[in-house]
């Protein structure tokens, strides 16, 4: 969407899709990582990104939903996004959630793995 990057979310709803996991294989991996985003170029709708313009450091991906304020943890002196989504506010943009895109590795310092297992509920009609 955004070009040749490293992709970012602040809502695990948007990263678990990446999962691809199935019922009958139904654990996935998901990276936290402290990202440093610098100046960041907004954007509403896809753009294959080749070069920053100048002086920014990374893009964001403005979304429909966005995580609630008031349900962030501190973690390792990180801010940490928790519970449901809530409406960003952000008018005529194409993507449901926020995306954040850096080009250099160096921004990128990972700190855990999650293993998930996701519960598909079956129904019986």
């Amino acid at each position: 969407m955004f070009g040749k990057g490293i992709y970012f979310a602040d809502m695990v709803s948007k990263s678990a899709n990446y999962c691809h996991t199935s019922q009958t294989d139904p654990v996935g991996l998901i990276l936290l990582g402290e990202v440093a985003l610098g100046n960041m170029f907004e954007l509403k709708n896809a753009s294959h990104i080749t070069k920053l313009p100048k002086g920014k450091h990374s893009v964001k991906g403005l979304g429909k939903t966005a995580p609630d304020p008031i349900s962030t943890a501190s973690l390792d002196g990180a801010d940490v996004p928790l519970g449901k989504g809530i409406p960003s506010g952000i008018s005529n943009t194409s993507l449901m959630y926020n995306e954040y895109i850096v080009y250099d590795i160096a921004q990128v310092k990972l700190k855990y793995l999650l293993k998930l297992k996701f519960n598909y509920k079956t129904t019986l009609w």
